[in-house]
This record gives C-alpha cells, sequence and structure tokens, in this order.
C-alpha cells in the first residue's frame, strides 16, 4: 500500500508542477499588443498627438488603445470583420472612451480597422497604402466630424 501512495503522491505533484508550468506560461504569453501613435482631429481643426500609445488587440474582432499615462482608453468593442488575403480588416460598430473614471459611447460614423501579423508589408484594398508587417492601422470618424487615427507594430503575436 505505500508504494501506491507514494505513487499516487509523486503523480499529484507531478499534476500540480504541470499546472502551474501552464498557468505560468499563459500568464507570460505574449499579449497582442503594440506601440504606436494616436491622433484626433477635431472638426474645428485641433489636432492632438498622442505618442507611445498601447494598442491591445483582443481576440480578432475588439481592441483598445491607451494613452502612455494610463488617462484615457479608446475601446473597440464590437467589429465586423474578413480577410482580403492575409490581412484582416474590420469594420467598427461599437466604440467607447473611457476618460476620467466615465466611460462614454462614440457616435461612430465610420470606421476602418486593420490588421497585419505577416511577415512582410500588405496592401491595403483600393490604395497605395501598406499596412507594415507585424501592424495595424486604425481609422475611424464621429459624426461630429473627430477623426481618430492609431498606427502601431505589434509586440507579440497577434490573434
Amino acid at each position: 500500500m505505500r508504494p501506491l501512495c507514494s505513487e499516487v503522491t509523486v503523480l499529484s505533484i507531478r499534476m500540480a508542477l504541470a499546472g502551474a508550468v501552464l498557468a505560468l506560461a499563459l500568464a507570460a504569453a505574449p499579449a497582442a499588443q503594440a506601440r504606436g501613435t494616436a491622433t484626433v482631429t477635431k472638426s474645428s481643426g485641433t489636432i492632438r498627438t498622442y505618442q507611445n500609445v498601447r494598442i491591445r488587440l483582443i481576440g480578432t474582432t475588439s481592441l483598445r488603445v491607451t494613452s502612455a499615462d494610463g488617462q484615457g482608453t479608446l475601446s473597440v468593442h464590437h467589429a465586423a470583420c474578413s480577410y482580403i488575403g492575409d490581412l484582416r480588416r474590420c469594420l467598427p460598430f461599437e466604440i467607447t472612451l473611457d476618460q476620467h473614471g466615465a466611460k462614454h459611447l462614440l457616435d461612430l460614423q465610420r470606421g476602418t480597422l486593420y490588421v497585419n501579423v505577416t511577415g512582410g508589408s500588405l496592401q491595403m484594398p483600393h490604395s497605395t497604402m501598406l499596412v507594415p508587417a507585424h501592424s495595424i492601422v486604425l481609422s475611424l470618424e464621429t459624426e461630429r466630424g473627430t477623426v481618430i487615427s492609431v498606427t502601431g507594430s505589434l509586440d507579440g503575436g497577434a490573434q
């Protein structure tokens, strides 16, 4: 009986260690994050540029862009996505701005998110513009005429 208990104990320890290693691997796995630049152009002509914004892809249809100081986050909650070759194109339809503890739903007029997770540049459809390797390009326009543009290079593998 004693060897059986010993075998069960060894097996339990191995399973616990395997679980711990898996948990650490998942926690340390590179998130689909990027650093980039966001530009907000208001209809009045005022332009604000935010350097070193944190960009996080969540699944295949959501995105968060957070200012370097962490004080504001633009979130694309839902988008309809498809592929043009290897280039993912998403048309967002629910966007919020979290700022100073308040969440505001933005009145989106139009927008497009391009995601390139390949090792080479990909051309946007009907354009001469290229999306660099491992990068995103986002362009939004609100009903009030504010244009938000975000570009960034992915640090880790995108989903």
